[in-house]
């Protein structure tokens, strides 16, 4: 099985590498929500769906972009229903509202911003969002989107996926197409300043799990390392200060480019692992994504030393944790402070939601996902998969002493 994985991945590259992925036009700084009326005047919009959640709203975020968008003679329809981890149903709810509109503004975290996607390529495409997920499903280019994120986490405003979750099953799939990239990205740290601690750490882990799983790629390429270097250095010194000072506004405006670098790292590298067994356990358990992807990267990077030592190394020299001469030293001192990262900004080490007695349809639905599709640089047997789930699910220990880098899973 991993043998034909290599080959599949192998077949796939140049096609992946082939496939432009556009970037979008980006405001970047505090008080730039304010660019949205005149970006929509210039783009000759005359009405626009916004898409949000209903704690935006309540807080009255929007009232002063809405007041702009009207005084400037675009009509305005509002969709604040979204829920983390967004339906197809919610999806096709959002679009009965869309009726007339030509643009798009979401502003929201990762959930509204791949709900209004899957949304403006719906519109356009004819179809339910349900039939776009896949591979290069979009026919046609979606409404205008501007993405306007209010966490650092997702990178959703730069990249060409959206997940979301089947209305019944919960079960989390991707649409992945060049066209779903907005047309817009607005970075404006103000939008992230009341979030909680926690949202913040899981959602910045969300980055950094996006940074290093393209960094380790096998399409990693000059320009998505140069991203993800950028996107890893900036996470680790930006990230404390804004949990000292949550009103830093340069500090959260770094997390939020920082998080945008490691979105585009990720739509031209792919991910891996961590974020298939994240997928996995969040979309059967309501495990938030950026937790789950907190709890499991240091684990999986650790999986990958044996064949990552000098990648691992170069990024402990970056972010200053380790200046050890020996090559193999600093690559242990970056997988150290990956565990010491979680420890000091509270993430748990075990996700309570995920039970002991769903390793087997996790580690099924995580290699389904992964294998053949996602370029990792080693692949878990199941044995090393079950010893992984084992350290990070609900409950005690079921090892004495063994971990998934300890299982004998030789790369053959």
């Amino acid at each position: 099985m991993r043998c034909f994985s290599r080959i599949m991945v192998a077949v796939r590259k140049p096609i992946v590498q082939a496939v432009a992925k556009p970037t979008p036009l980006t405001y970047i700084g505090a008080g730039r929500l304010r660019e949205t009326a005149a970006l929509l005047r210039t783009a000759a919009r005359r009405k626009v769906l916004v898409m949000t959640t209903p704690g935006m709203m309540r807080r009255g975020q929007l009232d002063e972009m809405l007041a702009e968008i009207r005084a400037a003679g675009i009509q305005t329809a509002v969709f604040d229903r979204v829920s983390p981890d967004p339906t197809f149903g919610i999806v096709e709810e959002a679009k009965a509202c869309a009726g007339g509109c030509d643009a798009i503004v979401a502003v929201g975290g990762g959930s509204v911003l791949d709900a209004a996607k899957a949304v403006a390529a719906s519109v356009t495409d004819g179809r339910p969002a349900e039939r776009l997920a896949g591979n290069l499903k979009v026919r046609r280019d979606p409404l205008m989107l501007i993405a306007v994120p209010t966490t650092a986490g997702t990178g959703s405003e730069t990249t060409i996926a959206a997940v979301i979750s089947d209305t019944v099953t919960h079960a989390k799939r991707q649409l992945l197409d060049p066209k779903l990239v907005p047309f817009a990205a607005i970075l404006d740290p103000e939008l992230t300043v009341g979030l909680p601690q926690s949202n913040t750490v899981q959602t910045a882990m969300d980055a950094l799990t996006h940074a290093l799983e393209a960094y380790v790629s096998a399409y990693a390429t000059a320009q998505t390392d140069r991203y993800a270097e950028m996107a890893v250095r900036i996470l680790y010194e930006e990230l404390p200060q804004v949990l000292d000072n949550p009103k830093d506004l340069k500090a959260r405006e770094q997390l939020l480019v920082a998080s945008f670098l490691a979105g585009m790292a990720f739509t031209r590298a792919y991910v891996g692992y961590v974020h298939a067994y994240a997928h996995a356990i969040g979309g059967r358990f309501g495990v938030p994504h950026g937790l789950a992807n907190a709890v499991l990267l240091p684990h999986v990077m650790e999986y990958y030393l044996p064949v990552c030592q000098k990648r691992f190394a170069r990024l402990a020299e970056l972010c200053g944790v380790s200046d050890d001469a020996e090559e193999a030293a600093r690559a242990k001192d970056f997988l150290r402070s990956l565990y010491e990262r979680n420890e000091t900004f509270g993430v748990p080490r075990r996700l309570e939601q995920f039970p002991a007695g769903a390793i087997e349809d996790v580690i099924t639905a995580a290699f389904r996902e992964c294998h053949g599709v996602y370029p990792v640089p080693r692949y878990y047997s199941r044995a090393a998969a079950r010893a992984l789930l084992e350290r990070v699910c609900a409950g005690p220990d079921e090892q004495t002493g063994q971990n998934a880098r300890t299982e004998g899973d030789s790369e053959k």
